[in-house]
């Protein structure tokens, strides 16, 4: 039973010691030196919480960061998505006024497809050709870097009411073409 009577009055003692340097540090009446100073904080854990609060501030400001890049190019998608479907409404549109005037069928010259490009699959494009297709050009030099011709192609398609021709209108690129004459 000594023991305990000693335990309580070191736990107060220390507690009085504490409470002694928290006064003059408070106060100012009584000038502390550092070491004192740092030894009393980190009796009562001000570094590791200062430490904590730093980290959970950097994490903070990183995910906001974060999320704010995101919207950002989420917003980007959104915007280059309208623009694609804006751009393919008028493609559909100028491809009906060519093939209502007839346009469509009247080419300057015609060329046999030598290469279909693996990865050609924009809304502009021609679709659903192979090499050795024959194609009408029906405008040269068009397209980014003027790399593409506008080309035509009638298939025929067998229906109920019997063979009729549909027109295809799109850009192919004008290396994988190679001219075979001209309409007269």
């Amino acid at each position: 039973m000594r023991c305990k009577p000693k335990t309580i009055s070191n736990t107060q003692n220390r507690v009085s010691v504490y409470n002694q340097f928290s006064r003059q540090i408070h106060d100012g009446s009584t000038a502390s030196t550092f070491r004192e100073r740092l030894a009393i904080l980190r009796r009562n854990g001000t570094p590791e919480i200062s430490f904590g609060l730093l980290i959970l501030s950097v994490v903070g400001i990183d995910y906001a960061l974060q999320t704010r890049t995101d919207n950002q190019r989420d917003d980007m998608y959104r915007e280059l998505e309208r623009e694609v479907r804006k751009d393919e409404e008028k493609t559909r549109i100028e491809d009906r006024r060519m093939l209502n005037n007839g346009t469509a069928t009247k080419y300057k010259f015609q060329c046999i497809i030598r290469k279909v490009p693996q990865t050609f699959d924009g809304h502009k494009c021609l679709k659903d050709v192979k090499e050795g297709d024959i194609v009408g050009v029906i405008e040269e030099g068009v397209g980014p870097g003027g790399q593409y011709n506008l080309c035509s192609i009638e298939r025929t398609k067998d229906s109920k009411e019997g063979d009729t021709k549909e027109v295809s209108i799109g850009w192919f690129p004008c290396s994988c073409l190679e001219k075979i004459g001209s309409k007269k």
